[in-house]
C-alpha cells in the first residue's frame, strides 16, 4: 500500500516573478527555504506529489464555478506571472483513485480530463519540482469566488485524501504540497460591486473567458494592476497565530474559522489557508515545524513554509539527520 511520508505548505505570490528583488533579505531568506524544501522531497524519495491549490479566474468563474477539483488527465499551465507553460505529468491512477475515493466517502469532486492551472500551482512546481521529475495529482480549491467551502469542509477533504492513499495499492510514497497564503489583499472587486470601474472586471468574473474580447491585453491588465502595487498590507500578528495553531495541531479552532473572520484578520487573498486545511487534513500524523516565515509588504503576503515529516520516534535517527533542515 502507499505511505504519505512527507509534506510542504508554501505561500505563493506573483511578485517573486516579477519582482524578486524587492523582497529583499527577506525575500531571499523565503527563497532559500524554498530550495531546501525542494531538496527535502527529493530526499524523502517521494515518488507522487499532491498539489493543493487553488485558481485565480483563469480557469474557473462565476459561470462554472466547483468546490473541489482534481485533474485525472492531460494537466498544463496558464504561464501567467512569467512562470513556464508547464506540461504537468499526472499521477493518473492515484488521481481517480482518490476521486472514486471521495465518491465511496461522499465527496463528490468536479473531474477534468484537461485541467489548466495557473501561478497557485505552478509556483509550487517552479520552486518543489521543477525538473518535472515526480509526477502529480493536481488539485484545486475555491479560494476566489464565495460562497467558498468551510474550512472545516477542507480538513474532511483531506481527510478521505489520505484514506485514499492509504488505500492505494501502489506500494509508492505520497508527499502532500499545499499552495496558498498567508495574509493578503488582493484588488479584485466584489461580485456585488455596483461601482461603474468596477463592471467591466465583474462581466469577465461572472461569464468566463468569453468575455475577453483581447485575451492578451486583459491579461496584460491584470498583470499591470497587480505590479503597479509596491507595498501592500501584510498582518504578521494573525499569520503568526495561524502557524502556531497548525504547529500545535489545534486542528479544531481552525476547523471553526470562517470566511468572514479569514477576509477580515488575513484579507481575500487569506482565503488561501483552505489549501492548507486540506493537506492538514491529509498529514494530521505527521509533525509540522516553521521552516520560514516573513512579513513581506513587497511582496503583498505574509511569506511561510512549513515542513511535514514524520514524529521522530517512528523514524530512523540517520533518516531524522537528513530531514533536518537548518534554518
Amino acid at each position: 500500500m502507499a505511505k504519505i511520508i512527507a509534506g510542504v505548505a508554501m505561500s505563493h505570490s506573483p511578485m517573486i516573478m516579477t519582482n524578486e528583488a524587492g523582497g529583499g533579505d527577506k525575500g531571499q531568506h523565503f527563497l532559500h527555504t524554498a530550495s531546501e524544501m525542494k531538496k527535502v522531497l527529493e530526499d524523502s524519495g517521494a515518488d507522487v506529489i499532491v498539489l493543493i491549490s487553488d485558481d485565480h479566474f483563469n480557469s474557473y468563474f462565476y459561470d462554472q464555478m466547483p468546490a473541489f477539483t482534481i485533474g485525472i488527465g492531460e494537466c498544463e499551465g496558464w504561464g501567467d506571472w512569467q512562470l513556464p507553460k508547464y506540461h504537468i505529468p499526472v499521477q493518473e491512477d492515484l488521481a481517480k483513485h482518490i476521486l472514486h475515493t471521495g465518491l465511496d466517502s461522499n465527496v463528490d469532486f468536479a473531474f477534468t480530463l484537461k485541467m489548466k492551472v495557473d501561478h497557485g500551482h505552478t509556483q509550487g512546481i517552479y520552486f518543489l519540482n521543477p525538473d518535472l521529475k515526480i509526477p502529480v495529482v493536481p488539485i484545486a480549491v475555491n479560494t476566489s469566488a464565495p460562497p467558498l467551502p468551510t474550512m472545516d469542509r477542507c480538513f474532511q477533504v483531506g481527510e478521505v485524501i489520505r484514506k485514499a492513499i492509504e488505500s492505494w495499492d501502489k506500494d509508492l510514497k505520497v508527499a502532500i504540497v499545499a499552495s496558498g497564503g498567508l495574509s493578503h489583499w488582493v484588488p479584485i472587486p466584489k461580485i456585488e460591486s455596483e461601482k461603474p470601474e468596477d463592471q467591466s472586471l465583474i462581466q469577465v468574473l461572472k461569464n468566463g473567458r468569453q468575455e475577453i474580447d483581447q485575451l492578451d491585453e486583459y491579461l496584460k491588465l491584470r498583470e499591470t494592476n497587480v505590479t503597479r502595487i509596491k507595498s501592500g498590507p501584510v498582518n504578521e500578528q494573525m499569520d503568526r497565530e495561524f502557524l502556531r495553531l497548525v504547529t500545535e495541531k489545534e486542528f479544531t479552532a481552525l476547523r471553526n474559522w470562517s470566511a468572514d473572520y479569514i477576509e477580515e484578520h488575513l484579507g481575500n487573498g487569506g482565503q488561501e489557508i483552505h489549501n492548507w486545511l486540506v493537506l492538514l487534513g491529509a498529514l494530521q500524523s505527521l509533525d509540522a515545524s516553521v521552516a520560514c516565515y516573513e512579513p513581506i509588504p513587497e511582496w503583498v503576503t505574509g511569506m511561510a513554509i512549513v515542513q511535514f515529516s514524520q514524529p521522530v520516534d517512528q523514524i530512523h535517527p540517520e533518516q531524522a539527520s537528513e530531514n533536518k533542515v537548518s534554518i
